[in-house]
């Protein structure tokens, strides 16, 4: 570092000797040098920061070795500390037994001595027994005078014997006890001892762990702390380093330019000695000619001399020689004095250095500025890491107060669950099966016969049995007469609903019914339109006049969930409040028995939710679309359920969804309305139905009259289509339609999915008039109904996939207009409505919401010979006077008729791309001429 610093201050003095030496250097050049030393001393700085940067981390990096060390020798002392403590557990009863081997050494030994004293007065008392033998012999040899005195002595060695035997007895058992009680007493120190050096080593290592614990978490702060310090240290360099670079590069741009405008001066300078050097010669020459003048002037001295008569000529000359001094002083004068430009530079570079000067004083205040930000900065980013640290706890604290409370929640759940009665339960369950229809409806018996015969044989048939001429003969005969039935069933409905004053398109009848059978793929039927065109009316007229229960639901704009629908436990009236619509749902799923007389498990029971987008589908239905479509691929019986909620800790009721209950709405599009969501429409089917281009008078309200008897179930189900029965050649000009469709659809984000087009063909397979003609082999029938079928599932399944898609720019360009190409291509009749779709009234979006297309809807089929005009709700009445014009001759071009000759195809046979190129006119001139051709096949 010293060496730098001497490096530097040399190089100030060899610059500051330069620019003293070198006076003709300017202003800008000694700046250049001057913030060169500056940038050099920050470069020095700089690299001193670094070093102690370095050294810092080499520091914390040896601290954190040292702390690691640390960690690792606490953990081997708490590891040599549990070995402790299981060894002193384990080993307990051989520490004591070597504790106390001692003792029991010393015990035995005093066991020892007490045998050899017992042995000791055995051998005493056998000693006195041996004396007591040989006084007795003395005294037998004494005289018999003394036998008083021998009896007196045999008493009182008697006396003395059982003494002495006494005294040994106390003394034997005075000397167990009291060996006894020091070996318990001594046990009983020796293991109070051993215990308390035991939990004092322990604390001993517990106090030695806890403090070097203690010493590693000071450590672990201060070098947190080092480490902050250390980032803001890195963050100054940091910065440091990004204002030595900007200074460098202005620096730089600088030199660049101190270097273009020194060129220019030397330049400048050079022009400037040019002509200086050019006005000396200029001089030198004048001079010159001066001088020649002169000495012409001294030659012509003598004669100015006789000229001048009295003046002394040394005088003239004197003041020609004054002159001359004051002509040298002018132009020496004139040499001096700087030149315009000079001072015109030397302005410049004054007023560059006034405001180099506010720069650097200006950049001094942003340093300063920034600094202090800097250092708010660093203490908001350590307030920032306590709060951190703060919420870390307060987290840690949640999470148990939390685990806490969820331990309760389940504690609370199993004791509520142990108070459960099941007598509640079957309450509840009770008020949920109270039937919804309270009287025993009649039942169908049409077709049930061929039914029973039918069920059988297709059973044999999908289970790969082969069956005889006879049974497929009875097969092919028995499923004529069922589609058959299904035509007559569907025909005398709308006979019906004529009769009582509503006139609904074939089309529509014939489109609901086919939606309603296809519930496997597409659950709920969505009839859209105006308001007041019927949408209402045909499936409560549908159900009355085709034997199917009905139940009309009216849906509030505040359900959120199901239990809006079905109903919830009422807990102030302790009871369940089941809905109409949960309680038919219930009864439709028992079957009729003695014991439940009112069971609807073999009838079709339809439920219509009107005003359906009043409230958000995907919340009150949301349950029942998923587990509808479950419903595909079970077979029998085997259908999902919905859990009814009967309240806290009560088992839920499990609600069948079987296929006799059929789902359809109704739904208005205006502001008081929600949106379907692509879940709902992927999984319905919407029909539109058209304006009516005339309002027609309903003269006379006429009564329904009694409900027709309940369609059964089986029938039902073997009107039902399986598996789709159309060859190749027959439904791939449908499937590569939709391909091409999906493809222009893809552009735009709309893309379908397998189950739309799924969906598309399940449904043409079901269409009445398809089975119809399947069964009768009538090719040409087939592939007009399949037309009509296939632009029915356009317009209920591809089209609102469609809603607000931009009817201008790419989106128009490369999706709409190409899906109308197709469809005029195509010879669709709905070309009008999705003009009317793309048109300016929907405000740039693509809305479909008209259904002009069934305007000929009657004529186009060749079913009715009284056009309705394509109005929905009209009364029969109104049309009575138009039957004769239906039945009249049509009028068509002669150039229509002469091109269908020409190809040799019926006037009616012609396609609308084929009038449009003829008759040279647009799509919906063709459409009307395509209407007339339609009518001369009638005629």
């Amino acid at each position: 570092m010293d060496s730098n610093n001497k490096q530097n201050a040399q190089f100030s003095e060899d610059n500051i000797q330069a620019v003293q030496a070198d006076k003709t250097m300017n202003v800008p050049e000694v700046g250049f040098l001057i913030k060169q030393q500056e940038l050099k001393e920050l470069e020095d700085s700089l690299t001193q920061k670094e070093n102690s940067i370095a050294q810092k981390e080499q520091a914390l990096k040896v601290a954190k070795d040292a702390i690691a060390k640390k960690e690792a020798e606490l953990n081997d002392k708490s590891v040599q500390l549990e070995e402790m403590e299981l060894q002193a557990k384990n080993g307990f009863p051989q520490l004591f037994e070597e504790k106390f081997a001692a003792f029991k050494k010393q015990l035995e030994q005093r066991e020892s001595q007490c045998v050899s004293e017992l042995e000791s007065l055995e051998s005493e008392k056998e000693k006195l027994r041996q004396r007591e033998v040989a006084i007795q012999k003395s005294e037998i040899q004494r005289d018999n005078g003394y036998a008083d005195a021998r009896a007196k002595l045999d008493d009182e060695l008697f006396n003395l014997r059982k003494e002495h035997e006494k005294e040994q007895e106390s003394k034997r058992a005075n000397a167990l006890t009291a060996i006894e009680k020091e070996l318990s007493e001594e046990r009983t120190s020796r293991i109070a001892s051993l215990e308390k050096e035991i939990a004092d080593r322990l604390k001993v290592h517990e106090a030695a762990i806890q403090q070097e614990k203690d010493e590693l978490e000071q450590k672990r702060k201060a070098l947190l702390k080092d480490q902050s310090a250390l980032d803001e240290l890195k963050d100054e360099l940091e910065y440091q380093k990004q204002r030595l670079q900007s200074s460098k590069d202005r620096l730089e741009e600088r030199e660049a330019n101190l270097n273009v405008e020194v060129d220019a001066k030397v330049v400048e300078r050079k022009q400037s000695f040019e002509n200086e050097k050019s006005a000396l010669n200029d001089e030198i020459a004048r001079l010159r000619e001066s001088i020649n003048t002169s000495s012409a002037l001294i030659s012509n001295f003598e004669e100015l001399k006789h000229k001048l008569g009295d003046e002394d000529p040394a005088a003239v000359l004197l003041k020609l020689k004054t002159y001359e001094e004051e002509i040298k002083k002018l132009r020496d004068d004139l040499a001096t004095r700087p030149t315009q430009e000079m001072r015109e530079a030397f302005d410049r570079l004054k007023s560059e250095q006034s405001e180099l000067q506010l720069a650097c004083e200006r950049l001094s205040e942003e340093n300063e500025a920034i600094r202090s930000s800097a250092r708010a900065q660093s203490d908001l980013e350590m307030q920032v890491a306590e709060l951190t640290d703060k919420n870390k706890s307060l987290l840690r604290r949640f999470e148990s107060v939390d685990a806490d409370n969820n331990r309760l929640m389940e504690e609370l759940k199993r004791l509520q669950s142990s108070y459960e009665r099941e007598q509640d339960r079957e309450a509840r369950v009770r008020d949920i099966e109270v039937p919804y229809v309270q009287k025993s409806l009649l039942r169908s018996l049409k077709l049930i016969r061929e039914v029973e015969q039918y069920r059988p044989l297709t059973a044999a048939k999908e289970n790969g049995k082969q069956l005889t001429p006879e049974q497929s003969g009875l097969l092919v005969k028995l499923e004529q007469e069922l589609s058959a039935g299904e035509l007559e069933w569907l025909d005398n409905i709308r006979k019906s609903c004529i009769d009582y004053g509503l006139r609904f398109p074939r089309r529509i009848l014939h489109a609901f019914h086919t939606a309603l059978k296809t519930s496997e793929w597409s659950p709920v039927t969505v009839l859209a339109g105006v308001s007041g065109t019927g949408k209402s009316e045909l499936p409560r007229l549908y159900s009355h006049f085709g034997g199917v229960n009905f139940l009309s639901l009216s849906v509030q704009p505040n359900w959120d969930s199901q239990e809006s629908m079905l109903g919830f436990f009422n807990s102030i009236d302790n009871k369940f409040d089941a809905q109409p619509v949960l309680k038919l749902l219930t009864q439709s799923q028992k079957k009729k028995s003695e014991d439940y007389p009112l069971g609807l498990e073999d009838a079709m029971n339809l439920v219509l939710m009107d005003e359906m987008n009043l409230a958000y589908v995907e919340l009150y239905f949301a349950e029942f679309l998923s587990k509808l479509e479950l419903r595909r691929g079970c077979k029998g019986s085997d259908v999902p359920s919905l859990e009814v909620k009967l309240g806290a800790g009560i088992q839920h009721y499990d609600l069948p969804l079987g296929r006799n209950v059929l789902w359809a709405g109704t739904m208005n599009q205006d502001e008081t309305t929600k949106s379907l969501s692509d879940k709902v429409l992927d999984r319905g089917t919407v029909i539109n139905f058209p304006r009516p281009t005339t309002l027609e008078r309903r003269r006379k309200l006429k009564s329904l009259g009694e409900q027709a008897p309940l369609l059964s179930r089986k029938v039902w189900e073997s009107w039902w289509c399986r598996e789709s029965k159309f060859t190749d050649e027959q439904i791939l000009p449908f499937k590569d339609f939709i391909e091409e469709m999906n493809t222009s659809l893809s552009k735009v984000g709309r893309a379908l999915g397998h189950r739309v087009w799924q969906s598309i063909e399940y449904y043409m397979a079901n269409y009445p008039d398809v089975l119809e003609a399947q069964r009768s082999n009538d090719d040409s029938r087939l592939a007009q109904v399949m037309k009509t079928a296939f632009e029915d599932q356009l317009v209920q399944k591809v089209m609102p996939k469609l809603r607000g898609i931009e009817t201008r720019g790419t989106a128009k360009t490369e999706c709409l207009d190409k899906i109308r190409t197709q469809l005029v291509n195509g010879d669709y009749s709905i070309v009008e409505d999705f003009d009317w779709a793309c048109s300016d009234i929907n405000y740039g979006q693509f809305i479909w919401g008209s259904a002009n297309y069934l305007k000929d809807d009657e004529s186009v089929n060749g079913l009715e010979t009284a056009a309705s005009n394509g109005s929905i709700g009209v009364s029969p009445e109104s049309n009575s006077s138009n039957a004769d014009n239906a039945n009249s001759s049509v009028r068509l071009p002669e150039a229509l008729v002469t091109f269908a000759e020409g190809k040799s195809k019926k006037i009616w046979q012609l396609t609308m791309s084929e009038i449009m190129e003829t008759m040279n006119c647009d799509a919906k001139k063709a459409k009307e001429l395509k209407a007339e051709c339609n009518k001369t096949r009638e005629s």
